[in-house]
């Protein structure tokens, strides 16, 4: 289903939340269940109360005075509200089972209703302000699109004329870099290279690199390995 720029990483999260609720209810049936309620509650304090916090904050405001979203407005705020306690039981519970199950049907229920109903009335209801929105991040420049999958880290990045990123190295990973549309001066180490509309480079890991747009600006897509995810631990528990 094609989105709106200005809600790709939105719906990029959906995906990767349904990935998280079918390993958990896959976890529940397992010899093990409580050994994936630690993962999953770092997940989801880092991951899912983000991108509700946003969803809440700055996506759901645009619709909040339509009749129309209003029933599925409400619905998504109740979801949200029913996973906060679900999960609180789940870290309290002495067998997560059920929790689990119940979590994992609640964040795939949720997800697929945003997706395939709330978001594409969004889309509708508030086009012109979200293509504002994508406006004014293309015009300061940096990314405009993301995603990714268990192996792949794909950014669409657009700058305007003179902007781009600083000098940096990237030690872990080769990177593609594959211009979209205008121009834009790729430094590597202490060598220039101009590249057009079409043109790929791979930027080797240990090199320094820099990409500066031309005149007319830049869109180009960074593609590499994915870098594994940072693990965020709550205080006072065992790891």
């Amino acid at each position: 289903m094609k989105r709106h720029e200005a809600l790709v990483a939105l719906s990029h999260d959906h995906h990767r939340t349904l990935v998280e609720a079918r390993r958990l209810r896959r976890a529940a049936d397992g010899e093990d269940p409580a050994g994936a309620v630690a993962p999953f509650l770092d997940f989801f304090t880092a991951h899912v109360l983000p991108h509700f916090r946003e969803e809440e904050e700055t996506l759901f405001p645009l619709v909040a005075g339509s009749d129309e979203a209003r029933p599925l407005l409400v619905q998504a705020l109740l979801d949200h509200q029913l996973l906060h306690a679900s999960v609180a039981r789940l870290d309290d519970s002495p067998d997560p089972r059920a929790a689990m199950l119940e979590i994992g049907e609640l964040l795939d229920a949720h997800v697929r209703r945003e997706e395939r109903e709330l978001f594409p009335l969004i889309e509708r209801l508030a086009a012109a302000e979200l293509e504002r929105r994508r406006a004014r991040a293309e015009a300061r420049g940096g990314p405009v699109w993301g995603r990714e999958s268990e192996d792949l880290n794909a950014t669409l990045l657009a700058w305007g004329p003179g902007g781009g990123t600083a000098e940096h190295v990237n030690a872990e990973r080769d990177v593609l870099i594959y211009v979209v549309d205008g121009s834009a001066t790729v430094g590597l180490d202490d060598e220039e290279r101009e590249l057009q509309a079409g043109d790929a480079l791979i930027v080797p890991k240990g090199r320094r690199r820099r990409i500066t747009a031309r005149r007319g600006g830049v869109r180009y897509l960074s593609v590499h390995l994915r870098r594994p995810p940072l693990q965020i631990r709550r205080a006072g528990r065992p790891s």
